[in-house]
């Protein structure tokens, strides 16, 4: 996240910045009819120390960061926003998050963070609707959580790939296995294999070609 910009320098003083937005080399864009390339963020140097993608269906950006408490601080782009992937190293007391809709889903994006698996503070954002988000740390693990109206209804570890959590883990049985996240005992790539559960729950493929294109709002979240 690039935090060196005049207003996070004056709004924030003092906090670590990230690199340039030259530091990401985006992968070659696949070919016309080619399936989805979810494996993407494993190659990225952007996201080296980890991210999480979430998806909030039927709020908006600014429900989103109100519900969050947060605040808003400007716009920025993809490369803006996860800048040289150190993201949050160093801060205990807040989240940077970027926030931008698609269709009927609010997507936030945070470049090593973990608000949107964060049950006490996403759980509010799925009353009425759902919350599907991916955390992956710099070892390449990953957990995956869905909620609806506030049920946390499956909780993912890949490191526990065979220990499923939450209300309903059943539901996702067969979803979970033909992806490629349960049914053996080594993930080798739980990134991938997310997001393309994430694509095939919620209609939204997050590609980096998806993210890339879009504008952000960069909002700091208080951690409660």
């Amino acid at each position: 996240m690039n935090r060196r910009s005049t207003l996070l320098l004056f709004a924030l003083a003092g906090l670590a910045g990230c690199s340039a937005p030259g530091a990401a080399v985006p992968p070659a864009s696949p070919s016309p009819g080619a399936a989805p390339d979810f494996g993407w963020p494993s190659r990225d140097p952007a996201l080296s120390s980890g991210f999480c993608f979430t998806l909030v269906h039927g709020l908006a950006p600014a429900q989103v960061i109100e519900q969050l408490g947060g605040t808003e601080l400007e716009r920025v782009e993809w490369l803006r926003l996860v800048g040289g992937g150190d993201g949050e190293q160093g801060r205990t007391d807040r989240f940077f998050v970027g926030v931008a809709r698609i269709g009927e889903y609010s997507l936030i994006v945070e470049d090593n963070g973990a608000l949107g698996v964060t049950q006490s503070l996403v759980s509010p954002l799925s009353e009425g609707g759902v919350v599907a988000g991916y955390r992956s740390d710099a070892a390449g693990r990953g957990r995956l959580l869905v909620l609806r109206d506030e049920d946390l209804v499956l909780d993912y570890d890949s490191a526990v790939p065979t220990r499923l959590g939450g209300s309903r883990p059943a539901e996702f049985q067969a979803a979970l296995r033909a992806v490629g996240l349960v049914g053996d005992t080594t993930v080798t790539d739980p990134t991938r294999a997310a997001l393309a559960f994430l694509s095939e729950q919620t209609g939204v493929p997050l590609t980096r070609d998806l993210l890339a294109e879009r504008t952000y709002l960069l909002v700091t979240v208080p951690k409660m």
